[in-house]
């Protein structure tokens, strides 16, 4: 699965380090040095993935990420802030300001590839809803794009044995989400079928394999298209690196960071919200399209089809 990824930093050693670790995987590179240049390339170029640096002069990476994701050609492109900074506050900024990942200097290769392919993904399923939802608007079965979704409000199903570490989750995720713990992985695939927002499974949980559950959700159509965030620990990089390609769309790690949980559970459900949008954009579209405006019956175009 290859991918067309701007790369963002003001020093070019690090420009050409990633640049060669992304072209030996089979990527499509495209590399910026500053703020400004790497906007206008987002803008022309159409990048998959934004590998940004954080430290740079004039327009730092979190006031870039901050414009990326306020601008609609852009807001849906996954960002990965790059830095030397490992700390708390500039960890969850950058979250705060719409990355979707956070990774730390110097880069673990495998852990930069197993999100790469993870981000991939992700962007290809909501590129493909965003040209059915534009050929829709070109055809006047779409009235028009929404505006920015929040990412507060959410249904949130906490998957957890432990319960201590659940309540707390709960507790954290109450002030702006309303949060279910369940700790039977039989009754909670049978609960993320109802109205969830948010899967939060413990990947490391004792009576039962938080992965397979994951893996589950995944491969049930009822439940294949909702957010999971798996709590890990970072000790276990193959636990974590197996996580992302089972299809898991974001990692917390041990011990939970109250804010960091806050800022990736707004992000996902945030995301969420705009791909069912432009789901429900694209069923609207379907049946427009086979419904006579005048009458409200279907339409020849339907009765061709049932013929």
């Amino acid at each position: 699965m290859s991918a067309r990824i701007l790369v963002v930093d003001d020093i070019e050693a690090n420009v050409r380090l990633l640049e060669a670790k992304l072209t030996a995987e089979y990527y499509d590179v495209l590399t910026a040095h500053d703020g400004p240049t790497a906007l206008a390339i987002a803008a022309s170029e159409k990048p998959d993935i934004v590998l940004l640096d954080v430290m740079m002069p004039g327009m730092d990476g979190f006031q870039v990420c901050r414009r990326l994701k306020d601008d609609p050609e852009t807001r849906h492109v996954p960002v990965v802030l790059v830095t030397a900074l490992d700390g708390r506050g500039d960890r969850i900024a950058g979250l705060e300001a719409g990355a979707d990942e956070f990774l730390t200097k110097p880069i673990d290769d495998v852990m930069l590839f197993a999100r790469v392919r993870s981000l991939t993904r992700l962007k290809m399923v909501i590129d493909e809803l965003r040209d059915r939802e534009a050929s829709g608007r070109r055809m006047g079965v779409i009235a028009g794009a929404s505006s920015r979704l929040g990412g507060t409000g959410g249904r949130v199903l906490i998957v957890d044995d432990h319960e201590r570490q659940a309540q707390r989750v709960a507790s954290e995720l109450a002030i702006e989400h309303r949060p279910v713990i369940e700790a039977d992985p039989e009754v909670a695939l049978m609960t993320a079928k109802g109205l969830v927002d948010l899967i939060i499974v413990n990947a490391t949980a004792r009576s039962f394999d938080g992965l397979r559950f994951a893996a589950q959700l995944r491969s049930d159509e009822a439940t294949r298209h909702l957010p999971i965030l798996a709590i890990v620990d970072f000790d276990e990089r193959p636990r974590l690196v197996k996580a992302l390609e089972i299809g898991v769309n974001d990692i917390l790690a041990k011990p939970i960071d109250p804010q960091e949980l806050a800022a990736r559970a707004r992000t996902q459900i945030r995301r969420k919200r705009y791909t069912d949008y432009l789901r429900d954009n694209l069923d609207h579209s379907l049946e427009l399209a086979v419904t006579d405006q005048l009458t409200g019956l279907h339409n020849r175009r339907y009765m061709n089809g049932q013929l």
